[in-house]
């Protein structure tokens, strides 16, 4: 945990001071900015491994920031906003995001779902590489390729494939995915897990709207399909 590093993006200076000693005092490596352009400055540098991520910012906005450093990183994202409506809820999650946390906040709250994430992203399986069709998933960096070009997820969707594929063949509910995915007390629902699906889809499917691998079972669930597997 000690040589983690956390981006915290907050125009409020009050805001700012309570989540950085609440990142601190859990022993991560902090790193702060208050405008757009700080903090992409310094997420291209320092590679963060989370970024804690206001939508309203001086210069821009959160939802773009989050789209642009997705270019560039899979670092957990966490919105922390005032903003509490379902649509950018969704928006937040459309764009990268890991997690929707809305202000007033308890800080002990956040530490934990910081500290979640980053143990889910940080778990790694035996060295594998498995083959299906044009798709190569990496088993052990959890790296996905497509007729040879590196497939860029977003951190749920890489959670949400491996998983499937890790019990490839057998139905998953939308309740067992929500609870892998983001745990238990995550605020992701059964609209929020199809639109990471429906992306997902777009990227690794050569037709998304008849998907070969990750289809749909109705009124159940989701199940991988590996079929055409060669280890």
């Amino acid at each position: 945990m000690a040589d983690e590093k956390i981006l915290i993006v907050e125009d409020d200076e009050d805001i700012m001071e309570v989540l950085a000693l609440s990142m601190k005092s859990a022993n991560y490596i902090v790193l702060q900015a208050m405008t757009f352009q700080e903090a992409w400055d310094i997420a291209a540098q320092h590679r963060p491994d989370l970024i804690l991520l206001d939508i309203n910012l001086p210069d821009g906005n959160g939802f773009q920031l989050a789209e642009k450093i997705r270019e560039l990183s899979d670092a957990v994202i966490i919105f922390v906003t005032v903003n509490h409506l379902i649509e950018e809820k969704l928006l937040g999650f459309e764009v990268g995001a890991d997690d929707y946390v809305t202000k007033p906040f308890i800080p002990k709250e956040l530490v934990a779902r910081v500290q979640a994430h980053l143990k889910r992203r940080g778990a790694t399986a035996s060295q594998q590489i498995m083959r299906f069709g044009q798709l190569e998933a990496h088993i052990d960096d959890k790296m996905v390729y497509k007729a040879g070009q590196l497939v860029n997820l977003f951190t749920k969707e890489r959670q949400l494939l491996f998983y499937l594929i890790k019990n490839a063949n057998k139905v998953l509910s939308a309740e067992q995915l929500i609870d892998y995915a983001w745990g238990f007390d995550g605020t992701a629902d059964a609209k929020t897990l199809s639109v990471h699906m429906s992306t997902l889809r777009r990227k690794i499917e050569e037709n998304p709207s008849q998907p070969k691998y990750i289809q749909t079972v109705r009124g159940f669930g989701y199940i991988f399909s590996n079929k055409d597997e060669k280890q």
